[in-house]
């Protein structure tokens, strides 16, 4: 694809990763409090971590897209002049959402039908099809070169956010059916949590 193409992909790839960062802290911090709280016989509460996770992270997530999207110019100014940029602003948000996502579901301990998802979303789709539509699909009007694979890359992880999030409400609300607290008892402890007391038994 030439040089300045994947000097251009390089660039968007370490902005992108930069703002990974977020989700990606996020999404470890929410595994850790659902598998506390399931552990500690709160389902609820474990779902309410992820919920409360979930919209902090995309909110982060949909800022840091704005950003990136409002000031590409400025951005690409100090590297390229490649428009590739706008790629990563598409999937940044559906980036975030399938890593807190994926993660909220290593709490549950689920974790082979996540696998599935990145198989076949990220791989067949992403890599699969990117590379189609790189240096194939005349039915298209390709070959797109590099935005063939990241227009790929973008579908694809649009796919896994979407489904990852909805697995992960599905799974958080069929844990939360053996809750054994009251809403009042959940609302306890969340706060109790805030205190930094200990959640009672």
């Amino acid at each position: 694809l030439g040089p300045a193409v994947i000097s251009a992909h390089q660039i968007v790839a370490n902005l992108t990763s930069l703002c990974y960062m977020v989700p990606l802290s996020a999404g470890i911090a929410s595994s850790v409090l659902i598998a506390q709280s399931l552990g500690a016989g709160w389902p609820a509460v474990a779902e309410i971590a992820m919920k409360r996770t979930l919209r902090l992270t995309l909110s982060i997530a949909v800022l840091a897209s704005l950003v990136l999207y409002l000031f590409r110019g400025a951005i690409i100014w100090l590297y390229t002049s490649e428009p590739l940029l706008l790629f990563g602003c598409f999937y940044h948000v559906f980036d975030a959402m399938q890593s807190v996502s994926s993660f909220a579901l290593r709490g549950y301990r689920v974790t082979f039908a996540p696998m599935l998802i990145y198989g076949v979303l990220l791989w067949g789709v992403g890599l699969g099809l990117g590379y189609f539509f790189a240096f194939g699909g005349e039915w298209a009007g390709g070959p797109y070169g590099a935005y063939g694979f990241w227009g790929a890359t973008a579908a694809g992880l649009f796919l896994t956010g979407i489904a990852l999030f909805v697995m992960a409400f599905w799974v958080a609300r069929s844990f939360s059916k053996d809750e054994k607290h009251s809403s009042a008892e959940v609302a306890a402890a969340i706060e109790a949590a805030r205190g930094k007391q200990v959640m009672p038994a």
